[in-house]
């Protein structure tokens, strides 16, 4: 069975989309024009986009979230992008570029395995792949009417296409040379692109041809390869695992400069996190005043390689966890759900003031910027998930009500060293602190207990118990899988 057979249409979460799309259906079927297609998608993404898109951060809770936000905007955000291309775009095209044509998507807008929704900041990736019979020209042509269409879909939704020249349009030959290219990275890269979208993808306009033509070289290959292609040795991205050993450098937009910077003191790398305990090693409440951690490329990814897993056919079991009530599963679910939630206030917060942000990461500063203000759900809605069962350890969550004690009554850290070492310390990691002067015939020295260092505390504790689930858990069963 081709991926076309099983999925050519929308699954959508909620029944008035379902409804929407028979009856745009029927009346597609009746003669409805292209002019008043458009018109109605319009006016339904004006009308659910400010239902959905709250302006106000003190709306946003987690018990709501999915419901009321990502499940309905998935919905949206699919309803608008396939028919919009099935039924403005492709009509668009010359009959022989449409009848050689073949569009799927994927990411979280279409794959089928994206059951909890989309945040704000999702962009839709698309895939255009022509015969070979289509003359270059026209291939050329088509990269123009894409990129087109991903202009034309941000002025009237402003929904992200994703336009890369190097792969949204290709040919099958193009494919083809990349799964089979000498250079092992360029092999292993389309590789896992095409294995990790296999059974996940949406098609919006098919052609059984080319998508046979160009899975049939991936098809007999294992499913162990979703491993690399979300968390492991993809080449081609920032992976969990490449990330953990340093061998890559993940990069941000800086919220300060709107630039494109490398993220320091990543929460996970190995490399800060042996600069972490030296640093503990002082005083175990010591933990560094700026710190990044990536909500994509660590719980979002594992997330959804587990999600992927288990939509190709596979039990939590055949995973390495002991079912459902796995409190690590569980933990994976919550701390996910924690992210989406992190990632709509970003939006929220720091879109309403018209700014470009990346909303991939939490920082020091964003996370204190959250706890600051008293108004609001934020600190009642992430103490309730962090606190909330599997979630921290027992002795974690101690710490955490310590931490959260000591900040509401100013209390601070007592340090007894020479004044060249607390230096060094407060340069390094970038650590405020006074002198004290008790009389001990020492030099003492105080830093106060702060909000984004609770931050780096939590977002450290999930970090380890992430690395544990993948080490002792996924990584193993899919090692055993490969070795069947």
């Amino acid at each position: 069975m081709l991926v076309s057979d099983v999925n050519s249409g929308a699954e959508y979460h909620g029944k008035f989309y379902r409804t929407c799309q028979t009856k745009l259906d029927y009346a597609i079927a009746r003669g409805m024009t292209c002019d008043t297609i458009r018109s109605f998608l319009v006016e339904l993404y004006r009308d659910e986009a400010k239902r959905i898109n709250t302006g106000d951060i003190g709306r946003i809770t987690i018990s709501t979230l999915e419901d009321n936000i990502l499940k309905p905007r998935q919905d949206l955000y699919r309803f608008i992008l396939s028919n919009w291309i099935r039924h403005l775009f492709i009509p668009t095209l010359s009959e022989d570029v449409a009848s050689n044509l073949l569009v799927f998507g994927i990411g979280r807008i279409f794959s089928a395995y994206s059951y909890i929704g989309v945040q704000y900041c999702t962009d839709a990736d698309l895939n255009f792949v022509l015969s070979d019979s289509v003359p270059k020209k026209k291939a050329t042509e088509l990269s123009r009417q894409v990129k087109e269409l991903q202009q034309r879909i941000w002025d009237l939704f402003t929904i992200i296409v994703e336009v890369d020249s190097s792969f949204t349009v290709l040919r099958v030959q193009d494919v083809l040379s990349r799964l089979g290219h000498t250079e092992c990275k360029t092999r292993l890269a389309a590789t896992l692109f095409y294995k990790g979208n296999e059974k996940s993808l949406q098609v919006l306009h098919p052609n059984d041809d080319i998508l046979g033509s160009i899975m049939a070289p991936i098809q007999k290959k294992s499913d162990t390869l979703l491993f690399e292609n979300f968390i492991g040795e993809n080449p081609n991205k920032p992976t969990y695992q490449r990330l953990r050993k340093d061998k890559v450098k993940l990069r941000i937009i800086s919220d300060d400069t709107q630039e494109e910077e490398l993220a320091r003191n990543l929460i996970g790398s190995e490399k800060f996190g042996l600069e972490c305990r030296l640093l503990a090693g002082i005083h175990p409440d010591l933990h560094p005043a700026h710190w990044c951690f990536s909500m994509k490329y660590t719980v979002n990814r594992v997330f959804d390689y587990v999600s992927s897993m288990r939509n190709a056919g596979y039990s939590l079991k055949d995973l390495g966890f002991t079912g459902p009530d796995d409190s690590d599963y569980t933990f994976l679910s919550q701390s996910h759900r924690l992210m989406l939630f992190l990632q709509e206030l970003i939006h929220v917060k720091l879109d309403t003031y018209n700014r470009l942000s990346d909303y991939s990461y939490i920082s020091a500063e964003r996370f204190a910027d959250f706890m600051d203000p008293p108004k609001g759900t934020f600190r009642t809605d992430f103490e309730k998930m962090v606190l909330s069962p599997h979630f921290l350890f027992a002795s974690q969550k101690a710490r955490y009500l310590g931490h959260k004690a000591a900040i509401h009554d100013k209390s601070e850290i007592v340090l007894s060293l020479t004044d060249e070492q607390m230096e060094r310390i407060a340069k390094k990691y970038h650590i405020t602190y006074r002198h004290l002067d008790r009389g001990s015939g020492r030099t003492p020295f105080a830093v106060p207990y702060t909000w984004s260092t609770l931050g780096f505390f939590v977002f450290s504790a999930v970090e380890n118990r992430l690395a544990t689930i993948v080490d002792e858990k996924l990584s193993p069963a899919n090692s055993n899988a490969r070795s069947v």
